[in-house]
């Protein structure tokens, strides 16, 4: 990426209460305060309370971000593909930030951007430490179970300082906070839009490993993150969309050998 163009932060959002909007302004804030080097473009994805999203509007100029409105709510993926659809097009690092996460932490962006995978390359993929509000971790990187074949965070609710947390790991890593290069956006293309709501970060990193390249957990860049806060929150016509994504991974991966795909120190 030439070094005059910022890495893009892509905050996706959907807003139905004031609390929705004050942790979404919590993340601005922070994400402002601890990686001033990153533009910032926030994906409103056709919120059902519009006056909420007027006054992200409002402070935009102050936070020195930019506010995307999307005319039809289509899920995570299809919100996030605006942003990526900007880094590709304008030869950006794409920064994936969750509404729901907070840095309290500083300097978490430049470990992510100087994170190189096994082969000393930089890696395609970076994700994030993510902790609980508790200080527990929330993610350390996702591995795969052969035994149920599904999907988990490592180490999920263990201590925030656990000692196999803080080791660089080579795995698919979250989307709730999930650096992209240019490159890589490039090969392997943006989000799958088949997926509404779950599983897409899964899916995209399948991809990227299958390309060639690597995913790579990265302990040094840490945030707290409240998990879904906004999925947790039933209706608009989105009951089925995680069920439907789980369906389309099973789909697409149920035959596949993952052993591949299993963590492995960076």
């Amino acid at each position: 990426m030439p070094d005059s163009l910022a890495c893009l932060a892509i905050v996706p959002t959907y807003l139905r209460t004031a609390e929705d909007l004050d942790i979404l302004l919590r993340c601005l804030v922070s994400l402002r305060e601890t990686a001033p080097q990153a533009d910032v473009l926030v994906v409103d994805d056709c919120s059902p309370a519009t006056e909420l999203v007027a006054m992200i509007g409002a402070a935009a100029a102050e936070l020195e971000i930019e506010l995307h409105r999307r005319p039809v709510n289509g899920g995570f993926s299809r919100a996030v593909n605006v942003g990526l659809r900007r880094a590709l097009d304008e030869g950006r690092d794409a920064l994936l930030v969750n509404a729901d996460i907070e840095f309290r932490r500083p300097q978490w962006l430049e470990p992510m951007l100087a994170r190189t995978d096994t082969t000393g390359a930089l890696a395609a993929v970076v994700g994030a430490r993510l902790l609980y509000p508790n200080g527990l971790l929330q993610h350390a990187g996702v591995y795969f179970s052969k035994l149920h074949r599904d999907w988990g965070h490592r180490f999920m609710h263990g201590p925030g300082d656990l000692r196999e947390a803080l080791v660089p790991c080579r795995c698919p890593v979250t989307g709730a906070l999930q650096l992209i290069r240019h490159e890589c956006l490039a090969d392997v293309g943006i989000y799958d839009e088949g997926f509404r709501m779950g599983w897409e970060d899964v899916d995209y990193c399948l991809r990227v490993f299958a390309s060639g390249r690597e995913c790579i957990y990265e302990p040094m860049a840490c945030a707290t993150h409240l998990e879904s806060i906004f999925r947790r929150r039933r209706g608009d016509g989105q009951d089925d969309w995680e069920s439907q994504s789980n369906v389309a991974l099973q789909r697409k991966y149920g035959t596949t050998d993952l052993s591949a795909y299993m963590p492995a120190y960076a």
